[in-house]
């Protein structure tokens, strides 16, 4: 019997031995990633090349040279954990969340947190400085993809405290690094795991809408009852000025980046001024950053955003297909986490810019100016490369198997014994916790 199993265990380990390694990429999702990086690296030059010259006495490249030097490092990162098997990642979803957590607290730590333009949200380690909000994001889902996978959030007790995670994550976020927009992103991402996993998502939807007539009826509220004041919070300021753009007390701070984009979006027409032409990198500050949208629009115009446009749905939609396609559950999180990440970054900055949300401060994923972004962003795609992979293989594997079952009764029947026991062994590991 003893040499029946290493038999069949050899048989096993010589269907998929090395297979990961030769396993093909989603070769549409990686030209998808190159083609966003290509155009964000055109139009972050088109947008800085002045701004480094005024601001800093830098050369016209110096943002282009900076952001390429990420976006390659990001693209070798990416390859290199696309080599990686989805199982070491389900492993670290504890060290995921300590890590996090410890970002989120290193941002106050003297010698080691490093402010710029009035918030906490770098670290800085000898000549490496690095942005905590990405590396947080990137936590956030291998860490909640473990947990939904080892946990049954149909448990009210499980959902409660993965609902407090998510609360404290955010909060600590905003209290620490005061950074709103990462706070959004980060309960966003935790929100719509919960929902999309959840048998009941009819409750997250009636969250959404109490959340959604609370936050309408707070701003209406404040606005008309609680009159402006100098000194008063700027996110408030901010609120008032999305809300009365036009308005004096607004229209050269608060609202001087919106109503620039709109002139921006309304001047580009539908092919746009053309490429480096734009007027708004003269006047915006920091044109390479969260509203480097409306450079788009200005210099290439409304067909410029549509292109850009399509190639992010095509993006999303190549994950979506991965996901799709998968059977291994963590694998299906991991990717969905990522999906979400883009998705709703992508959404928040085109609402900004496009005058239909508050300033936040969300950057465009791969098109806004920032190595860390980038290099992350990059990262988690290899997450999603990993889990196409590993899909893949495990197809082939199954195909092999159902090969050598067909030739070889006796394994069949041997093979479906030990799935038996490993089925009955588990279930009675469940009962007993």
């Amino acid at each position: 019997m003893a040499e029946e199993e290493r038999s069949v265990n050899k048989k096993k380990r010589d269907m998929k031995n090395s297979y990961f390694l030769h396993t093909p990429f989603d070769w549409a999702l990686i030209l998808s990633v190159v083609l966003i990086n290509i155009f964000g690296l055109i139009m972050i030059y088109s947008a800085s090349y002045y701004y480094g010259e005024r601001a800093y006495g830098y050369t016209p490249d110096y943002f282009f040279k900076n952001q390429l030097r990420y976006v390659v490092i990001g693209l070798a990162g990416m390859l290199v954990l696309s080599y990686i098997r989805p199982k070491l990642y389900k492993k670290l979803g504890l060290l995921a969340l300590i890590l996090s957590i410890g970002l989120i607290f290193a941002v106050r730590m003297p010698g080691i947190g490093h402010a710029s333009h009035g918030a906490a949200r770098w670290i800085k380690i000898g000549p490496i400085t690095l942005q905590i909000a990405e590396p947080v994001k990137l936590g956030v889902i291998v860490f909640l993809a473990a947990a939904l996978t080892k946990f049954d959030i149909k448990n009210r007790l499980v959902l409660i405290i993965i609902a407090f995670l998510a609360f404290f994550y955010a909060g600590a976020v905003l209290l620490f690094s005061n950074n709103l927009s990462t706070a959004i992103i980060i309960f966003g991402i935790f929100f719509f795991m919960l929902m999309l996993n959840h048998p009941n998502q009819k409750l997250f939807i009636l969250a959404i809408v109490a959340v959604l007539v609370v936050a309408f009826i707070a701003v209406i509220y404040i606005d008309k009852r609680i009159p402006y004041a100098e000194g008063e919070s700027f996110r408030l300021t901010r609120i008032r000025a999305w809300l009365h753009p036009t308005d004096p007390l607004f229209i050269d701070e608060a609202a001087y980046q919106p109503t620039q984009a709109l002139y921006a979006i309304a001047s580009g027409g539908f092919f746009g001024k053309g490429l480096g032409q734009s007027l708004l990198k003269f006047t915006l500050p920091e044109p390479h950053n969260d509203y480097i949208l409306a450079i788009v629009f200005e210099e290439l115009g409304v067909f410029g955003v549509v292109i850009l446009t399509y190639l992010f749905g095509y993006l999303l939609f190549r994950m979506f297909l991965i996901y799709r396609d998968l059977r291994d559950r963590f694998s299906r999180l991991l990717v969905l986490g990522v999906f979400l990440h883009i998705a709703i970054q992508m959404l928040l900055n085109y609402m900004v810019v496009l005058g239909l949300f508050p300033t936040t401060g969300v950057t465009l994923p791969f098109i806004s100016y920032g190595g860390t972004s980038a290099l992350f962003t990059m990262l988690e795609i290899g997450l999603v490369l990993s889990a196409q992979r590993s899909g893949v293989e495990e197809q082939v594997y199954r195909e092999a198997r159902e090969e050598v079952e067909a030739e070889d009764p006796y394994l069949k029947s041997l093979l479906e014994k030990r799935k038996r026991e490993r089925s009955r062994r588990r279930s009675s590991g469940r009962r007993t916790r």
